[in-house]
């Protein structure tokens, strides 16, 4: 991962929480363990859009308090002459929760992250113990090169070029973990509904006419997933985007509680111009795509369509970032004040990081400006990675409140601070040319 070697000023020491709640709400639930102190950091010691990095993450404060009075975009340079109108510079990280003491993490640890800018041959890490397909299955082989060993747990995510040049699909879906008391792996299914999600995209263009509408590209996912043998049932929330590089349409199909934000400068308070609402029939029920076989279902059993996602659409701007994740980062860091906070003080922190190593490296390009592509690329890396830091911080806490002790409030429930579970994300960079 990324490393400066300072110690952390923002710690919090924690607990983790019951695995994932089950189907329906409780008003008991337990806390056990406590999880060693993490650290995190908003700059890079080596390049970070390699395919893959693993390491300590550590701040860097030398780079001087954040000024709030700055405006910054979320790209570092202006918009460029190309081919295409836009580029999409994007990246992914991921880090599944602890299943057994022997997983509960360790000084060290941290996150998984990739971006797919970039490809520089690097070879994947030690390989960590996978759940879900076998790996020498197709939907296995896809997974492990994805995660480049790593480990997602029962998240899954996708991000990859489409069919038209320039266009690209991201989502994540999110395995929902109450299969696991039936004796069925929850990451089966969403492996293959992102697996199937990814290859329908490849094939297709953004044009809704083509079969390429993020709900289109879902429902065919989805009938792959039902034919597939070795997911006997499961079910999963899905949030799928696609981006045209011709017009800047992003459209998306959202089911359940993963979503995504889109941070834009200038708008509002925070820099939010769009956080999608989640869909839930309850507390900590959301809606979801399922395979139930007929002998398993019974009354109250939650099975839902592509159809029931929530479609939206908007044209991106330059400096447009979005942000698509499932629960485990939803439900422990706030998507319209957290993000956006967050996602400046990185940008902030790295960009005086990045300058400051190539100043010293004498890498200054003409008239002092450095690559500003290439900042952008490292920049969106740095903070995937640090994103899915932060949220595993706030899940161990028991001091900071979150969305989902809120959202437990409103159901009459005690749930202090965060709730721990797997953190699967893609961040996205918006160039226009």
């Amino acid at each position: 991962m990324l490393s400066t070697g300072t110690p952390a000023t923002l710690r919090c020491a924690g607990r983790i929480a019951s695995s994932r709640l089950g189907h329906a709400p409780s008003t008991k639930l337990s806390n056990s363990a406590s999880l060693p102190l993490r650290r995190l950091s908003t700059a890079v010691g080596t390049p970070a859009y390699r395919s893959r990095h693993v390491g300590r993450i550590s701040p860097l404060l030398a780079a001087g308090p954040s000024n709030p009075n700055t405006k910054r975009h979320f790209t570092s340079g202006h918009p460029r002459a190309s081919k295409q109108p836009f580029q999409f510079l994007t990246a992914y990280a991921f880090q599944g929760k602890a299943r057994s003491s022997e997983d509960l993490p360790q000084e060290g640890d941290a996150s998984s992250s990739a971006s797919t800018n970039e490809r520089d041959g690097t070879p994947p890490a030690a390989t960590k113990p996978q759940i879900g397909f076998p790996a020498n299955s197709e939907i296995g082989r896809w997974r492990d090169e994805l995660l480049r060993g790593g480990e997602a747990g029962e998240d899954s995510l996708m991000c990859t070029s489409m069919g038209m040049a320039g266009d690209v699909a991201i989502g994540v879906a999110d395995g929902v973990g109450g299969w696991t008391e039936n004796g069925i792996d929850p990451s089966l299914f969403s492996q293959a509904l992102m697996f199937y999600a990814s290859r329908s995209a490849s094939q297709a263009s953004t044009d809704p006419s083509t079969g390429g509408a993020p709900n289109q590209i879902l429902s065919e996912a989805f009938e792959h997933v039902l034919k597939e043998p070795l997911v006997v049932a499961g079910s999963a929330t899905a949030c799928i985007l696609t981006m045209n590089s011709s017009d800047g349409t992003l459209r998306s199909a959202n089911l359940g509680d993963s979503g995504f934000v889109i941070l834009r400068q200038g708008t509002g308070k925070q820099g939010v111009f769009h956080a999608s609402p989640p869909q839930q029939l309850g507390f900590n029920t959301p809606l979801q795509l399922a395979k139930l076989p007929k002998e398993w279902a019974q009354e109250g059993s939650i099975s839902n369509t592509p159809k029931d996602a929530a479609t939206w659409e908007c044209t991106l701007q330059h400096g447009d970032l979005i942000i698509v994740g499932t629960d485990g980062l939803f439900d422990n860091v706030d998507a319209k004040i957290e993000i956006p906070q967050f996602a400046k003080f990185i940008k902030e922190k790295h960009h005086a990081s990045y300058a400051a190593r190539h100043a010293a490296a004498g890498e200054k390009a003409a008239e002092g400006k450095f690559d500003s592509l290439e900042e952008d690329r490292e920049f969106v890396q740095v903070l995937a990675t640090n994103l899915v830091e932060y949220a595993k911080i706030c899940q161990s806490s028991t001091t900071k409140q979150s969305p989902f002790e809120r959202e437990a409030a409103r159901y009459g429930i005690h749930f202090p601070g965060g709730k721990v579970d797997d953190v699967a994300l893609v961040c996205c960079l918006v160039i226009e040319h």
